[in-house]
């Protein structure tokens, strides 16, 4: 049972973190469009790409671990 509640939580936050980085890229993109282009928004585009590439990769490796718990049983 904590096995599956660690593995909800871990989605969770996975999740979360593919929406911040989707969130943090869009937000990133509209300032390029606005505004003229400094260093920070390089920052922007680097966290963001980094945060959903970490969120998948998880998601990945959730559904990974989920199919290798159902078929040990």
């Amino acid at each position: 049972m904590e096995r599956e509640k660690a593995i909800s939580v871990a989605k969770v936050i996975a999740i979360l973190l593919i929406i911040g980085g989707i969130v943090i890229l869009t937000v990133t993109i509209l300032y390029f469009l606005t505004a003229s282009i400094s260093w920070i928004s390089y920052l922007g585009i680097i966290s963001g790409g980094i945060m959903l590439n970490i969120g998948a990769a998880a998601l990945f490796l959730i559904r990974k671990l989920k199919l290798d718990i159902k078929s040990s049983h």
